[in-house]
């Protein structure tokens, strides 16, 4: 042992191994790729890894993937209570520095791959540039089938448009969209560019006016379309309330691009019959459909959307609402058909229905119309020549449970002011007598019943669920302060209701006769005593659908949409 030595000498430095370097090896001076399938790989093999250690050695960590952006959790967006009022703004801030332009609201939407929801309104409705759309609708599934295969081993070559492809891919779709009062001229041109580059095919696009320019950008874009025409599956619920400016030939390849919407507001917009007669036979299978104000649309087009369309026979939420500016197409003849053929009509699913302007009957009312057990909210305004006492008979013997129901400028009785053939009109206070013994009596009272024989006597309910009741401003201002638990509560518009503030949803049950200390008792008692000075979310019978949760015309919305909803007159 002792014989034995060390080497002789040191280790020659040739076979050392040579110090660590940070420096990047030379198969690797590239830019560093951020594309989405390649951090979709990596989550993969991260996942994959932690299960199987998962399944060998129980308890150990494995370092997860920190995904930095915040954008991840977010999935509703919308723009419903911006706006630039009361900054203090001249006209020239307005026009060179505004707050949201399309490329902010572009790149807010690139980090937001979860997102479903999206309002728009006619306050940055400039910024919606055609970039803009297509980060809103070229996501999910509309990313997956078409364009470029995905790039393979090769020359790496920098495409921002297949790099903008592939991020969409893991995006989720977009489930609603509300676009509310959009016009602007942005707006416009950028929806008939998206159109007529994704929805429509060459033939079918205008060329004459066409400049060369657009003509090339749409060969171009041809060659990435697929051989069938662009859908959008996933969404589900569209809001296109006063899109006034989106011309006939643009708003129908549009709304037929979604075959699964449940949910359709075309209010106050260009829509035509043709429209109508070619999303009746699609997939669509409508919950709530909102056509009020259509000034293209004839009632022969929508009575035979409603009785005989596969679109229409499940809707449970409808307006038809007109007004004395933009009265209902519809006849008695086409009115008839409807109530009593029509799948929506005859099956008792209604919840919500505004027939205004219609030209609704005793006959109709009585004789024609199915029991609607499930109806909460009625619109009959502008409907001169209803009796009271036929619309209480309706209400008393076929839709007991409707809670609120809009008078305006309806039945002679209380359009006391408009000189008419016949018998001459009343007073102001007889019209309010008439209202209160024909209407809130008869429904919205406790029968009588004597206490003297037995003291366990079961009062019975009201005959209906009756508590809010629409009138005209003329009709509110004659009312004074209201009788009994009967108050005025206006809107922050021009709108006002005549309520029982001892009556509502208390729990799981409808109650009457609340008593003066119940906390809802209270609390609208104070939005009648604030004669206006509200909320824009205050009101009720909604004339805009609400979209981006799903709840309807029977929604409730504040903000700018509140102020359509609830306060506007139209």
């Amino acid at each position: 042992m002792e014989s034995l030595t060390g080497p002789d000498g040191s280790i020659p430095p040739e076979l050392l191994s040579p110090p660590a370097s940070r420096d990047p090896s030379p198969r690797r001076l590239r830019p560093k790729s951020k594309s989405p399938a390649r951090w979709k790989i990596m989550r993969t093999i991260s996942d994959a890894v932690q299960n199987v250690m998962d399944l060998t050695e129980p308890g150990v960590y494995v370092p997860r993937l920190h995904d930095p952006r915040p954008g991840r959790f977010v999935r509703h967006l919308d723009f419903n209570h911006f706006r630039t009022i009361g900054m203090r703004r001249s006209v020239e801030d307005s026009a060179t520095s505004r707050f949201v332009t399309g490329e902010r609201v572009e790149a807010l939407l690139k980090e937001l791959p979860n997102l479903i929801a999206f309002g728009a309104t006619e306050y940055m409705d400039g910024a919606l540039s055609l970039p803009v759309l297509n980060e809103l609708l070229l996501r999910g599934s509309a990313s997956r089938g078409g364009g470029r295969p995905t790039r393979g081993r090769g020359i790496v070559t920098e495409d921002p448009e297949e790099e903008d492809r592939e991020r969409r891919r893991d995006c989720k779709d977009l489930q609603a969209m509300d676009l509310t009062g959009c016009i602007s001229a942005v707006f416009v041109s950028a929806l008939t560019d998206f159109v007529n580059t994704h929805l429509l095919h060459e033939d079918e696009q205008s060329s004459g006016s066409d400049d060369e320019s657009r003509r090339q950008i749409r060969r171009t874009r041809a060659r990435f379309m697929q051989e069938e025409p662009l859908i959008f599956p996933g969404l589900q619920r569209l809001g296109l309330r006063g899109v006034k400016s989106i011309q006939p030939q643009i708003l129908m390849p549009f709304v037929l691009a979604f075959p699964s919407l449940t949910h359709l507001d075309l209010s106050a917009t260009r829509v035509t019959p043709e429209l109508l007669i070619t999303m009746g036979g699609s997939t669509v299978r409508l919950h709530s459909l909102a056509l009020a104000r259509c000034v293209h649309l004839t009632g022969s087009s929508i009575r035979d959307f409603l009785v005989r369309a596969p679109a229409a026979a499940r809707i449970r939420e409808l307006t038809l609402y007109g007004d004395q500016t933009f009265p209902s197409p519809l006849t008695t003849d086409d009115l008839i058909e409807i109530i009593s053929s029509a799948p929506c009509f005859t099956s008792g699913e209604l919840t919500y229905l505004d027939l205004s302007s219609a030209p609704v009957t005793r006959e109709l009312l009585i004789n024609v119309c199915k029991p609607q057990p499930k109806l909460r909210s009625l619109g009959l305004s502008y409907i001169p020549n209803l009796e009271l006492d036929d619309i209480a008979q309706f209400l008393k013997s076929k839709a007991m449970n409707v809670e609120v129901l809009t008078l305006i400028q309806t039945s002679p009785d209380l359009d006391w002011g408009r000189a008419g053939t016949g018998a001459p009109r009343g007073s102001a206070q007889q019209a309010m007598m008439a209202l209160h013994s024909q209407i809130i009596g008869p429904l919205c009272t406790h029968p009588y019943i004597s206490t003297l024989r037995s003291q366990n006597v079961v009062v019975p309910p009201s005959p209906t669920r009756l508590r809010v009741i629409e009138l005209s401003v003329p009709a509110l201002a004659a009312l004074g302060a209201g009788a009994g638990s009967w108050r005025i509560i206006r809107s922050k518009g021009g709108r006002g209701w005549y309520v029982d503030t001892a009556s509502g949803w208390v729990g799981a049950g409808f109650q009457r006769n609340l008593p003066k200390a119940h906390p809802f008792r209270v609390q609208m008692c104070r939005l009648a005593d604030a004669n206006g000075n509200v909320n824009s979310g205050v009101g009720w019978h909604a004339r805009k659908m609400e979209v981006l949760h799903g709840c309807g015309m029977l929604g409730r919305e504040d903000g700018l949409y509140g102020a359509v909803s609830f306060a506007y007159q139209g």
